[in-house]
Order: structure tokens, then C-alpha cells, then sequence
């Protein structure tokens, strides 16, 4: 099996005999729906491929290798395919466009970004047209003049085309990469791009204007993760008609759990089945074992509410996939590096306090975020004035980078649900919050100290000591007034998150009641010495205590076990323990190797434990 992990090029995996997760059915599906198309979804989810395969189904250059392309795949197989191999593709891929150009090509003079900008996309436009008139030279009845005004250089390109019995098929990449590159830097650049007279708006306007009066563009297929710069440059979305929320589209890009599962049978098959020579104190992976870590860290999307069936995301289901046909083990980390610029999306939200608050609350409140619906129409006002960020906008911008996924179905006031589709995701909220929390890197440092001997020993005195004086100081008067166990649960989330060890579950189900944190070894971790954890957390206000902040700092921690309140909270975290224990047992059996604590706040000041009896394995 060839995996072919970060590969987008249709046309070589088909060649090269990589695998192909076969989707091409939906090509009739797009047919279909119309010739001006906007499909979004997050980073990393094979919308590059996708253009790809469209690209090489309609490549006019490519119609005597059609059976060995398209042969053996669903558009085949198909009762109306469209026709095939009938245009000119003209690619555009925007994440090639640098957002912040040097000076080549413009005046010494003019050094305002805008203006180095401008120069760069006509410089791409231009040097598409010329590539293109490499590869189809031979299908031209002539030549096409290069001028220096890019979209005049696309006329030209379309008055060629016209002359002939094809037509041109548009299809863009990553249209808003570098506008939101900009945008997240410079806001008053990207305001200048998309401004009437701006080229990133001329661009768009040139795309609505070749489309009519049979000009020869005959159809675009543009994808992207938000509709921001859209609905920037296009007044409104009357450019391209969004299909991303189309029941029909959610598995477009992305993977179901039965293709998922198939992929790891045949991997098995090839790696474990046969007789193989494993390194020494290798134990062979299972399928079931393997899905369910794939299940836990990578499924979960869902991209329209009548979708029966959530998605797995394909470019980390194949990072997975490798790194257990080369090494035979499960990769330690679970997050592939090149997703590590989505916690850049986070950062740019948390900019500000609502910011802020968002991203907590997704953690801290582990319930669905229920907003009325999707916005498809974001402006820069709208992303610059905070006030007008509610829970719709902070929700819908969450949902286009994949921060945030849709539940299926609707709530009985007709609400859509929005939820952290699974653990990779989750521990991208985490690390912005541990940087949240704890902004000083010596202070992470320090907790990495101390968790290293929590993990080893499970005292967690140590723990309790460096929340009190760290961690707990950073929360305003504000944060007091609605926090609770939930809050403190959040704490001990960002700092015992640990990708490499544990499955970490957060209002994990047993037995219909909720735990408050448990954090399960994986499976590659199930023969070490670590413990499976499970905590649950009480909070008491000093006004429940009737104590002042400076008493409860000044009493030693066997004092204030000693008050009723504190005795009578531990006494019912332990009674759940006890209770989540026992599911526990039942659904791990003999490979449950059990520690819990019963852990009280008293305000923002203190932090009281009590430990129950281990069960080892």
C-alpha cells in the first residue's frame, strides 16, 4: 500500500498505483448543481486533490488516457456521467501568492504593501496564462498576447479560446490564503485589496465578467475555508453559489469510518497478518484498536445537519497510516506538525477578551454551542468591531477552520449544535489555554517539571501548589463571579493534557451520569507504568465558607479539611468516584489501572485533595 500522504496530484496517484480514496461520483454531483461553484472546508482536507481529480476529468489534453484514469472508478460506473475532457483548466492556487512581497517589480519608491501586493498577483495571473500556453500550446489556433495588465492578459487568453471548440474551466485554491495572511496582519492592506479598485476585488470581477456573454469561461470551481473574502469581494456572495453546506457535499473531502476502517484492514493485512519480523517487545496492532484511536483523535467533522455520518479528516488519517506501516507502532504525537498553524486562528481570536471567553468556554463548558445558524456572509467591519462578535459569529468563524463541527439534526427551537469534533482539535483549545493561563514560558517549564513526577508517583500535592501560586492569580474578579467546578476542571485539563500517554475524556459518560475528567492510557500505553486517572471537582466560594481570602491562604490544608463544607464536598466527589469506578471496571476490566482523586477549590485561593484506594491492573 502506497500511502500517499501530502500528495494532491490526481493524475500521479493514479499513475504511480498510490491509493485513492474514490469519491469521483460527486463530479456528476457538481455538474449538477452549476458552473459557478464556492465549496469550503478547513485546512488539510484534500480539497487540493479534489481539484485535482476535477482538473484531470475535464482536461481536454487528457481524454485518450481516460480509462486509465477514470476506468475502474465511481464516475465510471455512473448512470449520467458529465461530458469529460472538454475544456482548458486554468488553475489558480492562492496560497502561492507571498503575502507580504518584496520590492521586485515596483517602483523604489512605493513601498506600501498594497502596491507590492497588486504587483504580485498580476505577476501570478500573468505567469498562469503563460504555463497554460505551454501545455496547450499545440490546441491554439494562436498566439496570445502577455500584457502588463494581468486581466487584459485574460482576455486575450479567452478571445484564443473562443476560436475554438472547447471552453476555459476555472479552478482556484485556497482563494482566501493570502487575503487572510494579510488580513491577520495588516488589516487595512486586506481593506485595500477588496476595495472596489483593489486587485484581489478586480480579480472577482473579472472571473463574474468572463462568465457571461460567451466570453469563454464556462464554469469555476473555487475552494477555500472561510467567506470572508468572498462576501468582501463580491457584494454579497453574487459571484458563486455555496454548496459547502450541501448534505450531498459533506463527504466530498474527508473520509467515512467505513472507508477508514478498510484502509486499516488492508494495512493490516499487509503488515500484521503475515508472519512478520517484528522488533523485540513490538505487540502487533489490532484493526479495532487502531480505529478506535483514529475514531478518538481524528473523526467527528460534520458539514451539513442532515448528514447521517461524521467524517474522519483524510490528511491525518494518512499521517497515522504511515507512521504505523513504517514503525508498526502508533505515532506519539497524534498531531501532525503541519497543522500547528491552525492554533494561528486561535491566537487571532483570543486577541480579545470575547475572544477569550470563547475559547474557554468551548473546554470549560463541554456542551454543544447552540447558535441559530452558520453565518455565510462575514465582512471586516463585522471581524474588526468586537462588539458585533456574538456567539453566532464567534461559533460560525470556529465552524469554517474546523475549530468547532456541526451535530446532526437540529435542537426543538430549530438551534444548530456545535461541538469540538475530537481530540486533535480539543488539544489545540488546550495549548491556547495553557498559553492563556500560564503566558510565562518559565511557568510552563515548571509545570512540566512537576507533572513528570505527578506521572511517576500520582502525588499531587505538588500539582495543587503550583495552581495556587500560578495559575490561580491570573483570574480577574469577573472570572470568580461564574466560575465553578467546571472552571477548575479546565485548569487541570490544560495542565495534565498528555497526547503521548492518555485519551483525555471530559464529561465522559459512565453508566448515564458524568465524571468530571478521566484520562484513559492508550492502548500503546496500557503495558507502562502510568495509572489511568479520574478526578472529579468541587468548588466552594469563600461566602459558602464564610471565611476571608486571607484565612483560607494562612490555614494549612489538613485545617481546611477539617471544615464541614470542605468534609461534606469530598465526601460526595468520592461517592461518584466510587460510582465511576465501578463503570470503569466493567467496560476496561483486568486493564484498568485505576488512581482518583476528589479535588475541592475553596474560591480561587486553595486547593484540597483527597485521594481513593488504586485499582491495579
Amino acid at each position: 500500500m502506497r500511502i500517499p500522504y501530502g500528495e494532491s496530484d490526481f493524475y500521479s496517484l493514479r499513475t504511480e498505483d498510490q491509493l485513492y480514496v474514490d469519491h469521483t461520483d460527486r463530479i456528476a454531483v457538481l455538474a449538477e448543481l452549476g458552473k459557478r461553484l464556492l465549496f469550503l472546508r478547513p485546512r488539510r482536507f484534500g480539497k487540493s486533490l479534489w481539484l485535482s481529480t476535477l482538473a484531470a476529468y475535464h482536461d481536454l489534453r487528457l481524454a485518450d488516457e481516460h480509462e486509465r484514469l477514470f476506468g475502474d472508478l465511481a464516475i465510471r460506473r455512473h448512470e449520467s456521467p458529465p461530458p469529460a475532457h472538454r475544456h482548458f483548466v486554468l488553475r489558480w492556487d492562492f496560497s502561492d501568492i507571498d503575502p507580504d512581497p518584496p520590492l521586485r517589480g515596483v517602483n523604489a519608491g512605493v513601498s506600501a504593501r498594497h502596491a507590492r501586493l497588486a504587483n504580485e498577483i498580476h505577476n501570478y495571473l500573468r505567469g498562469s496564462v503563460k504555463d497554460l500556453l505551454l501545455d496547450y500550446g499545440g490546441h491554439l489556433p494562436q498566439s496570445v498576447e502577455i500584457e502588463d495588465d494581468a486581466f487584459r492578459t485574460l482576455d486575450n487568453l479567452l478571445a484564443v479560446i473562443r476560436q475554438t471548440p472547447y471552453r476555459l474551466y476555472l479552478l482556484i485554491d485556497e482563494y482566501d490564503n493570502f487575503a487572510n495572511e494579510v488580513l491577520t496582519s495588516d488589516s487595512n492592506t486586506y481593506e485595500e485589496l477588496v476595495t472596489s479598485d483593489g486587485p484581489f476585488k478586480r480579480l472577482f470581477k473579472w472571473v463574474k465578467a468572463a462568465m457571461g456573454g460567451g466570453k469563454g469561461l464556462d464554469r469555476f470551481f473555487i475552494t477555500g475555508v472561510s467567506p470572508l473574502v468572498m462576501s468582501d469581494v463580491t457584494s454579497g456572495m453574487n459571484v458563486a453559489e455555496s454548496v459547502y453546506l450541501y448534505p450531498e457535499l459533506n463527504d466530498l473531502c474527508g473520509f467515512t469510518g467505513t472507508e477508514v476502517r478498510r484502509l486499516l484492514e488492508d494495512l493490516h493485512a499487509e503488515t500484521v497478518s503475515p508472519p512478520l519480523d517484528l522488533p523485540e517487545g513490538t505487540v502487533p496492532w489490532t484493526v479495532a484498536e487502531a480505529h478506535g484511536m483514529v475514531r478518538d483523535w481524528y473523526n467527528g467533522y460534520r458539514f451539513a445537519t442532515d448528514a447521517e455520518e461524521a467524517l474522519y479528516n483524510p490528511t491525518l488519517v494518512f499521517h497515522f497510516l504511515k507512521y504505523l506501516q513504517r514503525t508498526g507502532k502508533y505515532p506519539e504525537q497524534m498531531l501532525d506538525s503541519n497543522f500547528a498553524a491552525d492554533e494561528g486562528k486561535l491566537d487571532y481570536l483570543a486577541r480579545t477578551a470575547a475572544g477569550q471567553d470563547a475559547v474557554i468556554d468551548v473546554i470549560r463548558e463541554e456542551k454543544p454551542l447552540e447558535i441559530p445558524q452558520i453565518f455565510d456572509r462575514f465582512k471586516l467591519h463585522t471581524l474588526l468591531d468586537r462588539s458585533a462578535q456574538d456567539a453566532s459569529f464567534l461559533g460560525s468563524y470556529l465552524f469554517y477552520f474546523g475549530m468547532l463541527t456541526l451535530k446532526q439534526g437540529r435542537t426543538v427551537t430549530r438551534n444548530l449544535e456545535l461541538v469540538v469534533p475530537n481530540e486533535v482539535v480539543r488539544g489545540l483549545y488546550v495549548e491556547r489555554i495553557r498559553q492563556l493561563l500560564m503566558p510565562l514560558g518559565a511557568s510552563r517549564t515548571a509545570a512540566d517539571e512537576i507533572l513528570a513526577t505527578f506521572w511517576r508517583d500520582g502525588g499531587l500535592l505538588p500539582l495543587l501548589d503550583f495552581v495556587e501560586a500560578t495559575v490561580f492569580p491570573t483570574f480577574s474578579n469577573r472570572d470568580a463571579a461564574w466560575a465553578n467546578e467546571l472552571t477548575v476542571k479546565t485548569v487541570f485539563l490544560m495542565l495534565l493534557w498528555n497526547e503521548a500517554a492518555y485519551v483525555t475524556h471530559s464529561e465522559p459518560e459512565l453508566d448515564h451520569r458524568y465524571a468530571d475528567l478521566c484520562l484513559l492510557r492508550r492502548p500503546d500505553a496500557r503495558t507502562s507504568s502510568l495509572w489511568d486517572l479520574l478526578f472529579e471537582f468541587k468548588r466552594l466560594s469563600l461566602k459558602d465558607l464564610k471565611m476571608s481570602g486571607k484565612d483560607v491562604k494562612a490555614s494549612s490544608r489538613a485545617e481546611l479539611m477539617e471544615h464541614e463544607l470542605v468534609k461534606d464536598a469530598l465526601d460526595k466527589a468520592e461517592e461518584q468516584i466510587t460510582a465511576y469506578r465501578a463503570a470503569l471496571e466493567r467496560r476496561l476490566g483486568e486493564t484498568l489501572r485505576l488512581r482518583a482523586y476528589a479535588v475541592v477549590a475553596l474560591g480561587f485561593e486553595r486547593l484540597v485533595v483527597r485521594s481513593s484506594p488504586a485499582t491495579t491492573a
